[in-house]
């Protein structure tokens, strides 16, 4: 089963922002998350269920939610670790 993928207006921003490099990972990953949103190297954020963090290019992350029902990835964050704020989420 496909999950769709959508990010919020902030992520798109965060993600057309980043390094060549790293944008290209970025847009790889979150595409691997339709096939797969459970990853096994992703965490699930303590005190938000659904909310996951994958490690992107070793300083950066990205945040996304998990919608089993809708059958959606919602892509949140992409950030560096240091500027991400979970309890904002």
């Amino acid at each position: 089963m496909n999950y769709r993928i959508k990010l919020t207006p902030t992520a798109k921003k965060e993600i057309r922002d980043l390094p060549g490099y790293v944008r290209a990972q970025a847009n790889q990953l979150i595409q691997g998350l339709a096939q797969d949103p459970l990853l096994a190297r992703a965490k699930q954020l303590r005190d938000k269920p659904n909310f996951y963090r994958v490690w992107l290019a070793k300083h950066w992350r990205i945040v996304y939610e998990v919608d089993s029902e809708a059958i959606v990835v919602i892509v949140v964050r992409v950030r560096r670790k240091e500027h991400i704020d979970y309890d904002s989420l």
